[in-house]
C-alpha cells in the first residue's frame, strides 16, 4: 500500500481535479442522465484521501461510483461523487493449493476472472461476465452459477471515512449475505473500498451443478472450458450494457419459507424454485415472465425479450419510466404469487429525485 498524504494539502492543490455540475450518463449503465454537484476520478489511493479531506472540509457528502453497472441513479447527486480508477493485481505466493489474489477496487471484474482463469487459478470462473469492478464485488456479493464473492473473499481493504485511515477488515465481519454486506448496509458512508483479497485455489472441483450448467460445457469440464461456457450463456441470455443501457439483473430472487413454497408449489406446479439454507429461493426471472412483462416496453424502457429479470433503457435520459415500470412488474408480482420483489442495483442519494 503506498503512503499516505498529508492532510494539510492546499485545498487549493487539489480543486484542481474537481470539476463542478458533471453529468454523470457515461458512468452509469442505465445512462441516464443526471449531474454530479462535484466530481473526481481517484487513481490512487492518496488522491482519493485528499478528496476525502476535501469533502470533509467543504462539508460535502461523497459517493463512489465504479463501473457504474449496478446503479439506479433518479436525480441531482449533491456533494462530491468520485470514480474509483484504482489499479493493479498482485498474486501471493503460499503454501499447498490455497494462494491470494489481491486486485485494486477500480479494476474491471470480468478481465480479473479472465486473468485468474488464464494463471490457472480456480474459484471465480463461474462469475465470469459480470459488469463492473472489483470494488463491487464484496457490496452486492456478487454471485452466478453457485457461486457468491464470499466464498472467495478472505479480506476487504478499505479507507475508513471518518479518519481516512487504510485497513483491512476480514470476509467473516462483512456481514455477507445473498446479494448484501454491510458494505450496502450500515457501513455505506464508513467504508470506501479500495482492494480485494481473494483465496483461490491451484487446483479444485469445478461447480457444475447450478442452471444446467454441466449439459453446456462441450467435452471433459474444465476450468477454461467453465468460462467459456458461462461466457457464452450469460451473452446469449443477458445483453452487454455497451450494446443496450441495462444494469444487469434488477430484482433479487425472493426467499421463502417452506410452507410458503408448498402452498406456491400446490397453486402454481411448474414455479422455478431452489433450496437455499433451509429455505426456498424463487426465480424472480420465471415470476416476471409468467406475470406476462417479458418484451414489454413502457414509455422508452422495457423488460429484456430474452431475460425477464433485466430491465432495459431504450432512449430515456431520465429515470421516471423505469420507476413506474418496476412499480408495475412488483404489483402485478405481487397480486398473482404473494411475493414481494426486491430491487437489485443500489440507488444513489439524489435530490430531486423522480421517485418521489
Amino acid at each position: 500500500m503506498m503512503t499516505s498524504i498529508s492532510e494539510k494539502a492546499s485545498n487549493q492543490q487539489i480543486e484542481k481535479h474537481i470539476q463542478k455540475n458533471i453529468s454523470l450518463a457515461t458512468y452509469n449503465t442505465f445512462r441516464f442522465d443526471y449531474r454530479a454537484e462535484f466530481f473526481a476520478i481517484a487513481e490512487s489511493v492518496e488522491s482519493l484521501k485528499a478528496m476525502l479531506v476535501w469533502a470533509q472540509h467543504n462539508k460535502h457528502a461523497v459517493t463512489m461510483i465504479g463501473g457504474g453497472s449496478n446503479l439506479l441513479i433518479t436525480g441531482y447527486v449533491p456533494g462530491l461523487v468520485i470514480i474509483n480508477r484504482l489499479s493493479g493485481i498482485n498474486i501471493a505466493e503460499s503454501q499447498g493449493n490455497q494462494i491470494y489474489l489481491t486486485a485494486a477496487a477500480g479494476e474491471n471484474w470480468h478481465q480479473l476472472v479472465s486473468y485468474t482463469v488464464q494463471q490457472g487459478l480456480f474459484g471465480i470462473e463461474n462469475l465470469a461476465l459480470i459488469p463492473g469492478t472489483v470494488g463491487a464485488a464484496p457490496v452486492q456479493n456478487i454471485g452466478a452459477y453457485g457461486v457468491e464473492a464470499k466464498d472467495v473473499i478472505s479480506r476487504v481493504q478499505v479507507i475508513d471515512c471518518e479518519n481516512r485511515e487504510v485497513r483491512w477488515l476480514e470476509a467473516k465481519d462483512c456481514g455477507f449475505a445473498y446479494r448484501d454486506s454491510h458494505f450496502k448496509g450500515k457501513w455505506k458512508e464508513r467504508f470506501i473500498i479500495v482492494a480485494v483479497e481473494f483465496e483461490l485455489k491451484k487446483q479444485a472441483e469445478l461447480l457444475l451443478s447450478y442452471g444446467g450448467l454441466a449439459n453446456q460445457i462441450h467435452g471433459e469440464p474444465s476450468l477454461v472450458g467453465v468460462f467459456e461456457t458461462v461466457c457464452a450463456v450469460r451473452s446469449e441470455k443477458l445483453p452487454s450494457p455497451e450494446n443496450l443501457a441495462n444494469a444487469g439483473s434488477f430484482f433479487k430472487n425472493p426467499i421463502i419459507d417452506e410452507s410458503e413454497h408448498a402452498q406456491l408449489k400446490t397453486r402454481f406446479p411448474d414455479l422455478v424454485s431452489f433450496p437455499f439454507e433451509g429455505r426456498y429461493k424463487l426465480a424472480a426471472g420465471w415470476l416476471i415472465d409468467q406475470a406476462g412483462w417479458k418484451g414489454k416496453n413502457h414509455q422508452g424502457v422495457g423488460v429484456y425479450e430474452k431475460q425477464a429479470l433485466v430491465l432495459v433503457n431504450h432512449s430515456e435520459t431520465s429515470a421516471k419510466p423505469l420507476l413506474e415500470l418496476e412499480e408495475q412488474i412488483k404489483k402485478t408480482v405481487f397480486d398473482r404469487y404473494g411475493v414481494l420483489l426486491e430491487r437489485e442495483p443500489v440507488e444513489l442519494p439524489t435530490i430531486s429525485s423522480e421517485a418521489s
